[in-house]
This record gives C-alpha cells, sequence and structure tokens, in this order.
C-alpha cells in the first residue's frame, strides 16, 4: 500500500502540493536562460520543486545538479559538479570525458553513482576545470544546460576567490541557466543581494512561502479520498491551524493521521484522531524541544512564547512589560538570534516558530 503523504526527502509531482506557478515561473526562467535564486526556509519544497521542473522539461535540457550539503573543499566542489556532468550523458563515458576536461582528466569511480575523482593536489585546476563545464556541454550537447547548485551558501564557506572565480566565469556561459538554491536565507542574501558580493544581481529572485489553506486544503482532502479515507472540512482546517501550511508538517501530520485510521480499520478521521496524532509526535520529539528550549536564554524563551501565541506588535510598550523586556533593542537581539538559530521564520510582516509543532509544545509548557 502506497502512503499519501510522504514528508522527509524528494517527491514527484503526485505527492506535491500546490506550487503551481512557482514551478511555471521556473521552467520558464531555465529554458530562457534567466538565473534564478530560490530560497526558503528548509523543508518547504525547493529540492523538490527543482527536479519536478527538470523532469517536466526532459530532454530539452541538460542538467546538471550540485547537492553543495557538507562540502569542506573546492575540490570536493569540483568532483560534485563533474560527477553530476557525466551522469545524464547516454554514451560511452570515456570519450565524453576526453572531451569534457582540458587541463587534466579525472578517475571514474563506481560508488551510490556513477562519478569522478581528481588526484590529490589538482585541487585548483580541478576546480577551474569544473567551472568550465557548463559551457563545454552546451556546446558538445547542443542543449541548453541547467546547473542547479542546491544549499549554495555552503559554497561561500569555501575560500574568499571561490565565489569571484564562480561568478568571473560563468557570466561568460552561453546557453546556460543557473539556478541557485538555499535554506540559510540569511547568507543567500548576503551572496546575491550586497552589492559588495560577486554575485550580486546575478538572477531573478524567488522565494517559497507556506501553502495558503485555501491550497492545501484540495490536495489533503483528494489524497484521503484516494486512499479510502474520509475526512470532513472541519477537520482539514483543525490540522491547518496547527501546522499553519508549513509543506513538511503538513504532510507529517496528515500522514499520521492517515496512518492510524488504517491501523485501526477505519474509514474515516476525527477531531479525537487529529488529537491523537497530535500527541504522538509531540511524545516523539518532546526531548528534542526540550534541548533546544534549554539552550535558550529567558529573553528568547520570552520572544517564542510571544510568537506562539500570536503576539503582533512586539517592540509596543505594553509587550515588552508583559514580556519583562527594559528595551526594544532587548526584543531586536533575541529576534536575530533565534532567526541566525533558524527557529523562527519571518512571514508576511510576521513572525513565526519554523516548526509549528515546537510552537505547539511551548505554548503547552507555557501555559498557553
Amino acid at each position: 500500500m502506497e502512503a499519501p503523504f510522504i514528508y522527509g526527502r524528494k517527491v514527484g509531482r503526485e505527492h506535491f502540493a500546490d506550487r503551481e506557478e512557482e514551478l511555471e515561473r521556473l521552467k520558464i526562467a531555465m529554458m530562457s536562460g534567466q538565473n534564478v535564486i530560490l530560497y526558503s526556509p528548509r523543508r518547504y519544497g525547493k529540492s523538490s520543486l527543482v527536479s519536478i521542473a527538470l523532469e517536466e522539461l526532459g530532454d530539452r535540457i541538460y542538467p546538471i545538479e550540485v547537492d553543495c550539503s557538507g562540502i569542506l573543499t573546492k575540490k570536493e566542489l569540483a568532483e560534485r559538479i563533474s560527477s553530476s556532468a557525466i551522469r545524464t550523458w547516454k554514451g560511452r563515458v570515456e570519450e565524453f570525458i576526453r572531451r569534457l576536461f582540458k587541463a587534466t582528466v579525472p578517475r571514474i569511480v563506481i560508488r551510490k553513482n556513477l562519478g569522478v575523482e581528481f588526484a590529490v593536489g589538482e585541487e585548483r585546476v580541478a576546480f577551474e576545470e569544473a567551472v568550465k563545464l557548463p559551457k563545454r556541454l552546451a556546446e558538445i550537447t547542443g542543449k541548453r544546460v541547467v546547473v542547479v547548485f542546491d544549499e549554495f551558501q555552503e559554497v561561500a564557506n569555501l575560500g574568499k576567490d571561490v565565489l569571484p572565480k564562480m561568478r568571473a566565469e560563468f557570466q561568460k556561459h552561453e546557453n546556460v541557466t543557473y539556478v541557485f538554491v538555499g535554506s540559510k536565507q540569511g547568507m543567500m542574501r548576503e551572496i546575491f543581494q550586497s552589492p559588495s558580493s560577486p554575485f550580486y544581481n546575478f538572477g531573478m529572485h524567488m522565494i517559497l512561502r507556506r501553502i495558503p489553506e485555501e491550497k492545501f486544503r484540495p490536495f489533503i482532502e483528494g489524497k484521503f479520498r484516494e486512499s479510502g479515507i474520509e475526512v470532513s472540512e472541519g477537520l482539514i482546517s483543525s490540522l491547518l491551524r496547527i501546522t499553519k501550511g508549513h509543506p513538511h508538517y503538513t504532510q507529517m501530520l496528515c500522514y499520521r493521521l492517515w496512518l492510524n485510521a488504517i491501523l485501526s480499520g477505519k474509514n474515516s478521521a476525527s477531531e479525537e484522531d487529529l488529537g491523537r496524532a497530535v500527541e504522538e509526535i509531540l511524545n516523539e520529539t518532546g526531548e528534542f524541544f526540550e534541548e533546544i528550549w534549554d539552550s535558550l536564554t529567558i529573553n528568547q524563551r520570552r520572544i517564542l512564547v510571544a510568537i506562539a501565541r500570536n503576539e503582533k506588535d512586539i517592540y509596543s510598550r505594553d509587550f515588552l512589560n508583559r514580556y519583562g523586556f527594559e528595551r526594544a533593542s532587548t526584543v531586536q537581539a533575541a529576534l536575530r538570534t533565534l532567526k541566525e538559530k533558524e527557529l523562527i521564520v519571518r512571514e508576511n510582516r510576521g513572525y513565526l516558530i519554523e516548526n509549528p509543532l515546537l510552537g505547539l509544545w511551548i505554548l503547552r509548557i507555557s501555559g498557553g
């Protein structure tokens, strides 16, 4: 039996809620040569959105998907770019590599996937070769090459010369589109919006936000119906009030609700079932939430409680008095740290706790 709700990994179009407009904009940008900077908090579906766009464009493009997570050296970056470049090739790999690389020839390796490995001591030449590959691929294949860097902000940690060299090379590439994906919004803005950055104004900005109820509701209802489980409109509204439209946690809670219904042999789910699903998840994550809570200062805790309670005017004198702040600057400092810790996000001129279930847990320990 296939689960109707999937979370925690990339998904295809059938398990992807909403984002139709963003998907079409992204595909048009990829085909037209418009570079894109795509960012949002973690678990908003960025990687799935990009993968779906690449899949739907099919043979019209030559894709290179580079996961920058955990990269520690320029040599590793070069190997990931180069390995992704050869995986899509349909033909003799050895001959292709000879055409693709000019200054060095990497070694072919087969681990989980086909890849390449550069010799120790070749970091500089490997990096310089790798950033030229998209242009060479476009010339060899005659197709538009679309290069996706996932978690691109990690590249900024590899050395002061990395971003300038990448920009200097990429700006010369014809018939190549670059898509830069990132979850650390502060770092992504620094890379692409700071006038002093080499990548300043390098592409169109796309920001993924939480999914509105009117968009999420039909997806949830349809998935439950397809699996033979009935849910009321009121139950879906209750569920979305808890998750606040967060893509990952909405799918997580829907899955738990569906699983409990299947295990109990029921063909419908109720508010009681939803409450039990929430309790199960909070029991499983409570220890983790306690570790987060214990790591915070008293001012950071006060701010999280206020956001969980949906407080609005957090700089007013009334708010400062009620929550024990002497100055508005103390509130600003706490907000800044919480954003750096990725515990809160800014949406629609207000703040939300990134994990809505953490917000629910905070309400419970603080008395609502």
